[in-house]
């Protein structure tokens, strides 16, 4: 395992994501004895980043790596993030950043996660009407009383993140990033690397379909919620999409590496990037990602792969235009 800088810790260069442990509609029914699989062979493999938030199976993610913290007594080795800032009635989600709900929430999850303090402190998504002063200044006031370490920010725009850091300290930016999906790459990078802000992404490999695995002959696409609507994986885009696939593969096996490793080291070793979330539910999938740290991809082919991700973008814009 890598290990990057991140403040005073010293953070894995991949971390694991745990939205699909909370059980939820989203992901579809997971098993808390398979999560605690996950947990315990996550951090036995080197990764000490754990990521989760509130609107992750409405709590039951935060519960259960606060039990599992616990019961192994790992509290203290352990970088652990979660956000605040979704609130939910029923089936219905919605963005709440009053200062009381923010008050109210980390409580909630210092409760859920069995701890004093969290490591990162995320305002999970930013809104138009937003008080960003309220906000910035709740989180600031969090981290004075040393009930965060790190202050950070996800989803968030440039301009965003200028106005709330004329309000507080602001450490870590969690933005969407993966081959396919590189909007940072215009702006955000470069004033996260000027403001020294971290980055910890998220959607690395595209919610599964940079893993080709859905591209397989014979393969079905899952039915819950995240895939079922993923528009990567409809129409024409789902053609294009296993067209690039195939040829991203060739170049994996080169290194004698499957699509989701090769994919994960090209990602974690982008510019600015500290280190990128991975979603894992199963050993399986824990044993394949954790292998993507043992080699480098050539400059040739680091050259080969912008040139398909701009065949890429044409494939895409000729589909607009037609």
């Amino acid at each position: 395992m890598e290990y990057r800088n991140l403040g005073d810790f010293k953070v894995s260069v991949i971390g694991l994501g745990t939205w699909a442990l909370g059980n939820d509609r989203w992901w579809g029914p997971q098993k808390d004895e398979d999560s605690f699989l996950v947990l315990e062979k996550s951090i036995e493999q080197g990764i000490n980043l754990i990521d989760t938030a509130p609107i992750y199976g409405r709590g039951h993610s935060e519960e259960l790596i606060g039990k599992f913290l616990e019961k192994k007594r790992l509290r203290g080795k352990i970088i652990l993030s979660t956000k605040l800032g979704l609130n939910w009635h029923k089936n219905k989600i919605f963005i709440d950043l009053r200062k009381e709900r923010m008050r109210k929430e980390i409580e909630l999850s210092r409760r859920r996660l069995r701890t004093d303090y969290i490591d990162i402190y995320f305002v999970h998504w930013p809104s138009k009407n937003m008080n960003t002063k309220e906000v910035a200044e709740q989180m600031y006031e969090f981290y004075k009383k040393k009930w965060v370490k790190l202050i950070g920010v996800s989803n968030f725009s440039v301009v965003q993140m200028k106005e709330f850091l004329k309000y507080s300290p602001l450490h870590v930016l969690q933005p969407p990033y993966n081959f396919f999906k590189r909007d940072i790459e215009k702006d955000i990078i470069d004033f996260c690397l000027e403001n020294k802000i971290s980055i910890i992404s998220y959607g690395s490999l595209d919610s599964g379909v940079l893993t080709g695995k859905f591209f397989k002959e014979g393969s079905k696409i899952p039915d819950d919620l995240c895939r079922k609507y993923h528009s990567e994986l409809k129409g024409e885009k789902f053609k294009i999409n296993k067209y690039i696939i195939e040829k991203l593969g060739k170049i994996a096996s080169r290194y004698k590496k499957t699509l989701t490793q090769f994919i994960l080291n090209w990602t974690y070793n982008q510019r600015g990037i500290t280190s990128i979330l991975i979603g894992m539910r199963n050993l399986k999938q824990v044993e394949e990602n954790i292998l993507c740290t043992d080699f480098s991809i050539k400059e040739e082919d680091l050259k080969e792969l912008e040139k398909i991700f701009s065949e890429r973008l044409q494939l895409l814009k000729n589909i607009k235009e037609a």
